[in-house]
């Protein structure tokens, strides 16, 4: 089994919490997030939307919420991270960047081998 939740609704619900913590051993407190800031292009991690997913993290016990931005940064950084986390916004433009930075291949093999 593949260790990746995909959500539409983030962690607004027990059972997305519930599945989340199966994919960390159960126990966030041991766990680095990063959010991937790329898909608001203006506003990036000073979105509201990024900010309460890193409030909601934090209060989940995440030890350390990080944005990364891979339109600018290096997407080789993901791999610093147990949860990566994919924020709404504007799907195209998220789509391209991940694709150009090679962040898709990395996720995709963090996937495989945690799995």
């Amino acid at each position: 089994m593949k260790k990746l939740l995909l959500t539409a609704y983030g962690f607004s619900t027990d059972s997305i919490k519930n599945a989340a913590l199966d994919l960390v051993d159960g126990n966030f407190n041991s766990c680095n997030a990063c959010i991937i800031s790329t898909s608001w292009p203006i506003e990036k991690e000073k979105h509201p939307q990024m900010q309460q997913v890193k409030s909601e993290l934090l209060a989940l016990g995440v030890d350390k919420v990080d944005f990364l931005d891979v339109e600018f940064q290096n997407a080789h950084l993901l791999k610093n991270y147990q949860l990566i986390f994919l924020n709404g916004g504007y799907p195209f433009f998220l789509l391209y960047h991940l694709n150009k930075s090679g962040a898709d291949k990395i996720i995709k093999k963090m996937a495989v081998l945690l799995g």
